[in-house]
């Protein structure tokens, strides 16, 4: 029996298998679901037909989502699959009309380094400071600090604003984010080596010290430590929801177990 790897899952998908989507849906249903409730709550009140309609963006044109997929680790394919929720996302639910802009963010966040940059910009996002304290892996206080500092200088700058101005402003934000990548924009690669402190001091700090002013970067490092938390908290699709989901994506039933996959299922 081969060893489940999220490549062999892609490799799976991209041909119409059944067991890479199997395991697709049992994993990123939920995570989907989480990102569609979190981002897009117009969607909510339909929330399982809209789950249904990601997956059949991803398996449209014979599964060319995942034919036109690289990656090199889990991380990056959530990064991916977060890409497809948000633009099943923006072509289906309406968008608020913001109350900030990308250069007043720019003002608010003058003199923030860069940890206090991402946390407001998860703030943003609509997280909690309870939230952001595990994502970022570091104290609820430290967010509540940042916050506070925010409010203040959100009041400066736009004197006037609503409580809600900065997650009212989330998408038109994240999009406006996604439009000032450059060449010198940093790889979804080196944010994984960030992450698993595998660089060295030097190229920490240049890291670093370009995310403090990119905003791209600023919004992609924060998803990427977003999803990862949302990995590990997120537990997986129910055996009777995938089936349903496999049915509506008009995958045959699965066939009995044979003896060998029932052992393995067991152990």
């Amino acid at each position: 029996m081969a060893i489940r790897t999220i490549f062999l899952m892609g490799e799976e998908c991209a041909a119409g298998q059944r067991p890479g989507w199997h395991e697709f849906v049992r994993d990123y249903a939920p995570l989907a679901r989480a990102l569609v409730n979190h981002y897009f709550p117009l969607l909510a009140p339909e929330i399982d037909s809209h789950i249904q309609g990601l997956f059949q963006r991803a398996q449209k044109d014979g599964n060319a989502w995942f034919r036109d997929l690289k990656f090199h680790n889990e991380r990056e394919f959530m990064i991916a699959f977060r890409d497809l929720v948000f633009g099943y996302g923006r072509a289906n639910s309406r968008i608020p009309a913001p109350e900030l802009s990308l250069d007043q963010m720019r003002e608010i966040m003058r003199s923030l380094n860069v940890v206090e940059r991402e946390i407001l910009w998860l703030f943003v996002k609509g997280y909690t400071a309870a939230q952001i304290a595990p994502i970022m892996m570091n104290a609820a206080a430290t967010a509540n600090a940042v916050r506070a500092v925010a409010d203040e200088k959100l009041a400066q700058v736009l004197p006037g604003a609503t409580a809600q101005a900065f997650n009212v402003s989330a998408r038109v934000l994240i999009e406006a984010a996604e439009k000032t990548k450059t060449d010198a924009c940093l790889p979804l690669r080196t944010f994984n080596n960030l992450v698993n402190g595998q660089l060295s001091w030097r190229e920490r700090e240049l890291a670093e010290e370009h995310i403090r002013d990119c905003f791209y970067c600023i919004d992609r490092f924060t998803s990427f430590q977003e999803m990862t938390r949302l990995r590990k908290d997120t537990a997986p699709l129910p055996e009777a929801e995938i089936e349903s989901l496999l049915t509506a994506l008009q995958f045959p039933p699965a066939g009995k177990k044979g003896f060998l996959e029932r052992m393995f299922a067991k152990a």
